[in-house]
């Protein structure tokens, strides 16, 4: 009987467990595989060559780039996103008319098409044409009109997170809330009661209630800007002067345009590494203060 019920579960499982296999494990695997050979992606020869994929990577001068890229998006992208999702979520968390619509427009930019947003920021961002340069010099800012935001090298990485961070804005204040939502409301009675006005209620009561979300939001961001690609690609593919490099565009460029796919692999594995490595402090670092609070 207990052989008939295993058999049972397997043959449920059979279809998922076939596609898991067909197109993730098994792309892992054989990519751990090619990351010691020198498989240039269209022939069926590989030969081995041990750590030396794995050595050049670490010489490559594109390296440092990427990695100053992605503390650079993480920084920016955790301190403004993290800080308008707080703050929407808290206005938002209210029983007002439309108040669901607001929600709703806010998260909208979160569903649409990377590419398509790429392209329309890339418009908007483009000299004297675009949008935000016609914006600036109508309201007096000539500065910031004269700006070549996309082609400058000290701030094309800026304009990608900015991008970020209003597309995904809309993901964290909905996780914020969420989390404001499991807040009991007799705790900011009892600190009414206490004499504790908005200000106080928000940095003694909310924010540390808000740490359980406020893990989940750092290490989605994080990782999201660790694996960056479709923004860059779209909007400078690394340019300009490789300003804008991160391991995406990297693994892309040795793998698929100079046909060192065992050398991109190898870099993929990497960045796979460092954001296991990363999301572990972080989880570990951010779970002690919640523990502290």
């Amino acid at each position: 009987m207990k052989f008939m019920n295993f058999r049972n579960y397997l043959l449920f499982i059979a279809p998922a467990l076939l596609i898991y296999l067909l197109f993730f494990a098994g792309p892992i695997f054989s990519g751990l595989y090619y990351g010691f050979t020198d498989w240039n992606g269209f022939s069926f020869k590989a030969d081995w060559v041990g750590l030396e994929n794995f050595r050049e990577a670490f010489r490559d001068p594109l390296l440092l780039t990427a990695l100053k890229n992605m503390a650079i998006l993480s920084v920016v992208v955790i301190v403004l996103q993290h800080s308008a999702s707080i703050l929407l979520a808290v206005l938002l968390d209210q029983k007002l008319k439309g108040i669901v619509w607001m929600r709703a427009i806010i998260f909208f930019p979160v569903i649409l098409n990377t590419v398509v947003i790429g392209y329309v920021w890339s418009y908007m961002y483009a000299p004297m044409v675009g949008f935000l340069p016609k914006f600036f010099a109508a309201i007096g800012l000539n500065g910031l009109a004269q700006l070549d935001w996309l082609g400058d090298p000290s701030l094309a990485i800026y304009a990608i997170a900015l991008v970020m961070v209003w597309q995904y804005t809309g993901y964290s204040m909905m996780i914020y809330l969420a989390g404001l939502q499991s807040v009991s409301g007799e705790i900011y009675e009892a600190s009414s009661i206490d004499g504790a006005g908005p200000w106080n209620k928000f940095w003694k009561v909310t924010l540390p209630l808000l740490i359980p979300s406020v893990i989940v939001n750092t290490v989605l961001s994080v990782i999201g800007c660790m694996k960056m690609f479709e923004h860059v690609f779209i909007m400078t593919q690394g340019g300009p002067a490789n300003s804008t490099q991160t391991f995406g565009i990297m693994i892309y460029q040795y793998a698929f345009k100079t046909s060192q796919m065992g050398y991109g692999t190898a870099m993929a594995m990497i960045l796979s590494v460092m954001i296991l490595g990363v999301t572990f402090v972080q989880i570990k670092l951010l779970s002690r203060m919640e523990v502290a609070n």
